[in-house]
């Protein structure tokens, strides 16, 4: 939120507590498997991989500026973001060791997501 009109709005939103309704379920669940469909990776984040990673890599950092460039079928955003990033913590630094996917519960296979990545870029 950035102004007052949009902390009301938000206030208005949650003062109640309401299930979604059929449309807005429907909705939601539309863009889900729009995103599922469009090549993202369900990373959540944990950290995990990140202490395993022998380059240091921000992993789910990287993971989350695939999925975007992935979901919004390229553009600018993840490409300026990792331009901003050394060159030794960008998706190519990945040794393609695949210590991080060990200790994945998601069981994500990071070094082809990072190479995936790479190529696309």
């Amino acid at each position: 939120m950035s102004n007052d009109g949009q902390l009301e709005d938000n206030l208005r939103t949650f003062e109640k507590d309401a299930r979604l309704s059929e449309a807005e379920l429907s909705e939601l669940l539309g863009i889900a498997e729009k995103m599922l469909s469009g090549g993202t990776v369900p990373c959540t984040a944990c950290r995990y991989c990140v202490s395993r990673c022998p380059q240091g890599l921000n992993i789910p950092e990287l993971i989350s500026l695939y999925n975007e460039h992935a979901y919004s079928g390229g553009g600018f955003i993840a490409p300026m973001a990792l331009s901003a990033m050394p060159e030794d913590k960008r998706p190519q630094a990945c040794l393609q060791c695949r210590s991080c996917e060990q200790v994945c519960p998601q069981q994500i296979r990071i070094s082809e997501v990072l190479a995936d990545f790479t190529a696309k870029l």
